[in-house]
């Protein structure tokens, strides 16, 4: 049921009064600004932020979010970072659609887009003349690993030659494995790692199918929100279960017993389908959308030292379009309002930012460095505007112009202890922690690691130190139930109070900290079956082009030793070539450790051919 809100005059009355405050600051009021951080202050930023909806990165929802923090930067008496104002936008790719010109004939035949085919995200695009087609099981080929012997591992290819055909696969994988073959296979079986495959055997393209005995809420592949342009070469195509019925009688073949010898796991060797030609052409379109960073600042008395940084993201899930969701069945379509994820990050900002500017308007705080305050959009995407903002430099060294980033993502379940992360990026951060913390007196966890997915990754493969405020996961992270009643605000409250004295301790710095690079951690546990890493740092707001841009190596790992470069493009790695970070995903899995490979990168328009050594995770 939709509930409708409607406003009375008296009440438009009332907001418009509001508007016409917030436009101007408290301090050009002749108003206070508030010194204290207060809890409930930080209820209402939450209340406010998750009130917008699920603030999709490009949604109105977002905008929104990204209307109210510059009002109330405006409102702090924080200065527009430039001449474009409070908000700065980037454009970014928001998902893909069906162009007009989408085909798909078998021997001839044109069948119905929506109803009988439907093209996934990351096909290949264009014309594919006819050509036959193979039946390849469920189209999964397992790595052989060290210890097997040949033909130990899963193969769907087994004697199979797909040379200039199309492939005809199952979806999923087989249903009655042992839990522990799931967990082997489960890497090699998704519909990416399925092309993949394909694309290696010289198919001409991949077509998926469920299995007459598999249960499905539909046999068409949905063309599923996807944030990446990573699309293949290779044509790949779902098609329901009656396209193709026809296909096996002709063969001569039962559908149901052959997916019933696949599904216990039983070799059955791949055949032809006789007088079957099948010809595509595949038109998707990409939808370009624009998000926000907001960005406003503190002047210091000496602007050519390196800035301070404190930041949060605003976006989040919307209503779970992304594959990131966590929503349960019933939840699906909802609303993820992302209180703690990251409402609460960006109210203890806001509240930082009006304590310093409240102390810098008392005489209390006189910075060196500027402390620039930012929301970030995009963060839920692949750190997309953290990314953007640092880029925009033109440069892999950003130390002399930001002096450290301090970040808050999650900060609002606060329970015994709060996280500080990143802790290894500099030599000075536990003794700043300690003695800010001093009035603060939260238990604080230090965690070394520099290497977070969240948005201080940007700063520090940039040469900057950072540090991450964070509280812990929990059973509604990425979900509808991530709402505003569960969270910590005192507690949230001291971290926003406990980052505010950081970024006052730093900015009344004139020595700088001490960037250190670290060793990333390795997995203690081999995660699906890979055990195998070189060390790149994949960029995973990579826009345009094939291949995978690196941002950079971890500090004495392979690809570092290997000669990797920042801005790199990975596009081939054992003898594969590599389309996209999907692509580069499944190859590191079939690597062996300390087994040299070729890598061949694309570098300053040339093309570099290095020897990387796997390191093992374990």
């Amino acid at each position: 049921m939709k509930t409708v809100y409607r406003q009375s005059a008296a009440g438009l009355i009332i907001a418009c009064l509001w508007c016409l405050l917030w436009v101007t600051p408290l301090w050009a009021r002749g108003e206070p600004i508030s010194t204290a951080i207060d809890a409930d202050e930080i209820r209402q930023h939450v209340t406010a932020l998750t009130g917008f909806g699920g603030r999709l990165t490009g949604t109105k929802s977002e905008s929104q979010a990204a209307d109210y923090l510059a009002r109330h930067f405006a409102e702090t008496g924080l200065k527009p970072w430039n001449a474009k104002g409070y908000r700065h936008n980037f454009s970014f790719t928001a998902g893909t659609h069906l162009g007009p010109d989408n085909q798909l004939l078998v021997n001839g035949k044109a069948l119905q887009v929506n109803r009988d085919f439907r093209p996934l995200v990351f096909s290949g695009q264009g014309a594919f003349p006819a050509a036959g087609v193979v039946f390849a099981g469920y189209g999964i080929t397992e790595p052989q690993q060290a210890g097997q012997q040949p033909g130990d591992s899963y193969d769907s290819y087994t004697h199979l030659d797909v040379k200039d055909k199309w492939v005809l696969a199952y979806r999923f994988m087989p249903e009655d494995l042992t839990p522990e073959q799931r967990v082997r296979l489960a890497p090699f079986s998704s519909d990416r790692h399925k092309a993949l495959t394909a694309r290696q055997h010289g198919a001409k393209g991949l077509i998926l199918v469920a299995g007459p005995n598999t249960v499905v809420k539909s046999e068409l592949v949905p063309l599923k929100y996807d944030a990446s342009t990573a699309q293949g070469s290779l044509p790949v195509i779902s098609v329901s279960r009656d396209v193709v019925k026809g296909w096996f009688k002709r063969a001569g073949k039962d559908q149901k017993s052959i997916q019933k010898r696949l599904d216990k796991g039983d070799f059955v060797m791949g055949f032809d389908f006789p007088d079957t030609q099948v010809a595509a052409h595949i038109d998707l379109k990409q939808e370009k959308k624009t998000g926000h960073n907001v960005i406003g600042y503190l002047p210091g008395s000496q602007p050519q030292l390196p800035a301070v940084v404190i930041g949060a993201h605003y976006d989040h899930l919307g209503h779970g379009e992304s594959s990131t969701s966590l929503a349960r069945a019933n939840e699906q379509g909802q609303v993820h309002p992302g209180a703690d994820d990251n409402a609460s990050g960006v109210a203890a900002m806001l509240e930082a930012a009006e304590y310093l500017a409240g102390l810098q308007k008392k005489g209390k705080f006189q910075p060196l460095r500027d402390v620039i305050f930012i929301g970030w959009s995009g963060e839920e995407l692949g750190l997309l505007g953290s990314d953007q903002f640092v880029k925009r430099f033109g440069k892999q060294d950003l130390s002399d112009r930001f002096g450290a980033y301090l970040n808050m993502d999650m900060v609002g379940r606060l329970r015994d202890a709060a996280i500080m992360q990143g802790v290894g990026s500099a030599s000075e951060w536990p003794a700043i922690i300690e003695q800010r913390n001093a009035p603060v007196g939260l238990n604080i966890t230090l965690q070394q690691d520099a290497y977070l997915p969240t948005d201080a990754m940007s700063f520090y493969l940039h040469n900057v130190p950072v540090l991450s405020a964070f509280t812990g996961s929990h059973p509604e992270y990425h979900s509808p139930r991530d709402t505003a009643d569960l969270l910590n605000y005192p507690g949230t409250a001291k971290i926003a109070k406990l980052v505010a004295l950081i970024g006052r301790d730093l900015a009344m710095r004139h020595e700088g900290l001490h960037y250190q690079k670290m060793e990333r951690k390795q997995e203690k546990s081999v995660r699906g079956g890979m055990r195998a890493y070189l060390g790149t740092i994949p960029d995973y707001a990579q826009e345009d082009g094939k291949g995978v841009r690196l941002n950079g190596a971890t500090k004495g790992g392979p690809a570092e030793k290997a000669g990797i470069q920042p801005g790199d493009v990975i596009v081939e790695l054992a003898g594969t070539p590599i389309e996209n970070i999907y692509d580069y995903t499944y190859v590191l899995q079939a690597l062996k450790v300390g087994q040299p490979v070729k890598m061949v990168v694309r570098r300053a328009g040339q093309l570099v051919e290095l020897e990387i050594i796997p390191g093992s995770r374990q």
